[in-house]
């Protein structure tokens, strides 16, 4: 999977492209806590190219949520349909704000 890094204001964005499967988890989970342990707070994950999530790269995006805490703010982009089935079948659709795009997730974010 390759993830590229985009900071808009105080809003980091994380453009998701290929699978996050058990191999690219631990990458994905890494490069999230690194971001946050710099103060991120507020994050936008643009999965408009993301075409597969397994159970890991889920428990990677709950992980991140539980990091950020009360104070932070994960927010999923351009769910393909895939990727939202998983999210509602899992039950974490609700946990997430999700949004149609990216430019909507910043004004929900109220980038600055």
């Amino acid at each position: 999977m390759e993830t590229l890094v985009e900071k808009v204001g105080d809003v980091q964005i994380l453009h998701l492209r290929g699978r996050l499967d058990l191999t690219a988890s631990a990458d994905f989970g890494t490069l999230l806590e690194g971001i946050i342990s710099e103060g991120g707070t507020k994050i936008v994950m643009d999965c408009r190219d993301l075409q597969y999530v397994s159970s890991s790269g889920l428990g990677a995006f709950i992980s991140g949520g539980k990091k950020l805490g009360p104070q932070g703010k994960l927010v999923f982009t351009a769910l393909n349909h895939h990727v939202q089935n998983l999210f509602e079948m899992a039950g974490i659709a609700n946990l997430f704000l999700i949004c149609g795009s990216k430019e909507d997730a910043l004004r929900q974010l109220g980038a600055q």
